[in-house]
């Protein structure tokens, strides 16, 4: 895809202009060279599907309560001090313990146990007649206009609608729940500088704020929505400090539901963008999918494994820790490099060529892998049928607008476009 060779390309931080943009300019040599390389100020990239597969399972030397046992804080990874004003912030934060995505077992085995029980498979299908009313809905409001900005005017919509009506919220406070995801993810994922850390804390204390009172009240009385489910759920915890069993503290619950908002949002929003520059890259793919849409599961896998939209996560090493043969001292920050693994050819025959056919494309690792594998996997491959479905459907001959500027967000962690404008005509336009 690229004329240079990548033996020829100098060293690039993960944080570097050039990488951001381009990663899979330099993930061959990467995984060639160096697939346990030390990243200054960041920590140890494990880049080889096979390692990355591994260290996901192997939850007893790689811990994901990358924070401490004091909890998440969605700070960055950024070494770094924390200034003062970061450091008055965070003493405004309610307690939040590891759950989920920061947890280990056993915690993470109980919290686990029963976000499967209310997103499992059965659950999300049966959303899948409301997202594709919302998917036209969002459609009527710009077709007529023969051009949009996907992300503002679609792929943000779409998901975040889907799980604000799941979780029980109200669509009019969307904008505030973009915002706050868009800061919390950058702060699970990116380097901050302390401006930034700021504004991160910022939207965590206004998203606890909002969020406790209508923990407090689905307690009280109960609703058909997803956080009813979780603050009346009860998990068997039989300890001396918590007697089970019982129900999960507003200190669990406020990290659970703040990841099943990420889940559901940004990475589902990247997943469209991206998926349709590359069909707009590929225009015969796009006509297969046009011609037999069954094909558009299998599509989306593609889209996961070449150009998903997380590349990296973080791990703390414990001790003992190590990965070919590379000790780590424990604390040592370990990232699996997710969007690395995906271009691994001992895995993927010629990895950077598209094909919505490949037949071992679902075994990409953009979801992780072990008890940690995304929670919101099945409700974002739903969302991205529907999506595609919908847009193939009601908008043809789909194309870059003039003016359309394909320039990524500036993170290493999450990937997709800053927007992406396109124009197309009406299938009946198509004399």
């Amino acid at each position: 895809m690229h004329d240079q060779q990548t033996e020829d390309l100098p060293e690039a931080a993960l944080t570097d202009p050039a990488f951001t943009e381009d990663p899979y300019r330099y993930y061959p040599k990467l995984l060639r060279e160096c697939p346990v390389k030390h990243e200054p100020g960041v920590g140890w990239l494990v880049s080889r599907y096979a390692d990355v597969r591994t260290m996901a399972l192997n939850t007893k030397d790689f811990s994901s309560s990358v924070a401490g046992e004091g909890g998440p804080r969605h700070m960055g990874v950024s070494e770094e001090p924390f200034s003062q004003e970061v450091l008055d912030l965070l003493e405004q934060y309610h307690p939040m313990d590891n759950a989920l995505f920061t947890a280990d077992p056993p915690h993470h085995t109980r919290h686990r146990a029963l976000v499967n029980k209310a997103l499992n498979p059965r659950r999300v299908r049966k959303l899948e007649g409301a997202m594709r009313q919302i998917a036209h809905e969002l459609v009527d409001a710009f077709v007529d206009d023969g051009r949009c900005e996907l992300h503002t005017q679609f792929g943000i919509g779409l998901p975040l609608t889907v799980i604000a009506d799941t979780l029980g919220v109200a669509r009019a406070d969307m904008p505030a729940f973009k915002h706050w995801s868009d800061c919390m993810l950058a702060g699970n994922l990116d380097v901050l500088d302390n401006p930034r850390r700021a504004e991160v804390a910022r939207a965590v204390i206004a998203f606890q704020q909002y969020m406790i009172p209508l923990i407090e009240e689905r307690r009280e009385t109960p609703c058909d929505d997803l956080l009813s489910d979780l603050a009346n759920a009860e998990i068997d915890d039989d300890t001396a400090e918590l007697p089970g069993p019982r129900r999960l503290t507003t200190a669990e619950l406020l990290p659970i539901v703040s990841q099943l908002l990420l889940a559901g949002n940004e990475t589902t929003t990247n997943l469209i963008g991206n998926g349709l520059v590359l069909l707009l890259q590929h225009p015969e793919s796009m006509a297969e999918l046009r011609a037999d849409p069954t094909l558009i599961p299998n599509f989306l896998e593609e889209v996961l494994r070449f150009d998903g939209p997380i590349h990296c996560t973080f791990r703390r090493a414990q001790e003992g820790a190590e990965v070919l043969g590379e000790s780590f001292a424990p604390g040592t920050m370990v990232i699996p490099m997710w969007g690395a693994a995906g271009q691994d050819e001992t895995v993927f025959e010629d990895p950077r060529s598209f094909d919505i056919h490949r037949r071992n494309a679902k075994r990409h690792l953009t979801f992780g892998a072990g008890i940690h594998f995304c929670a919101g996997a099945e409700m974002a491959r739903v969302e991205g049928k529907v999506a595609f479905e919908v847009l193939l459907e009601r908008l043809a001959d789909i194309r870059l607008a003039p003016e359309a500027d394909l320039a990524h967000q500036p993170s290493f962690s999450a990937r997709g476009y800053r927007r992406v404008d396109i124009e197309f005509n009406r299938p009946k336009d198509r004399a």
